[in-house]
């Protein structure tokens, strides 16, 4: 009896902790010809890992992670022929900091409306379309 109880209390934690770990953003997928090529774009943040996933037709492309105080990242790779690149700008990386440095920088972006997360894709250095989380 006894290890049931502690069998079901651990399942319940289990499913407690499940539930309570964050979903990643995914941004809605955007479709672009380019040069008479389909590209579509799609992209994942992982809030709690704070990394950034760019996809190009289902293949992920382009990894990385935001720099403590950094609502920027760069990433480039290519594609076939093509050069591929997402000029990212994320404001919620700079709100969620948190504390004084947090407030200010929630401030900052305001003045510039600039809080979104975003990523503006480029190929072959031309912007095509831009990717919102």
């Amino acid at each position: 009896m006894r290890t049931t109880a502690i069998l079901a209390t651990l399942a319940g934690c289990a499913l407690l902790t499940a539930c309570a770990s964050t979903q990643p953003i995914v941004a809605q997928e955007k479709t672009v010809e380019f040069e008479g090529q389909t590209l579509v774009f799609s992209g994942i943040y992982d809030t709690e890992k704070n990394k950034l996933e760019l996809s190009v037709n289902g293949d992920p492309l382009m990894k990385g992670r935001f720099p403590p105080y950094t609502p920027t990242q760069n990433l480039k790779s290519k594609y076939r022929d093509l050069k591929i690149e997402g000029k990212c700008y994320f404001g919620s990386v700079l709100g969620d900091q948190g504390g004084a440095f947090g407030a200010v920088a929630g401030i900052i972006q305001s003045s510039k409306s600039s809080t979104g997360d975003k990523c503006e894709m480029l190929v072959n250095n031309k912007p095509v379309e831009n990717l919102y989380f």
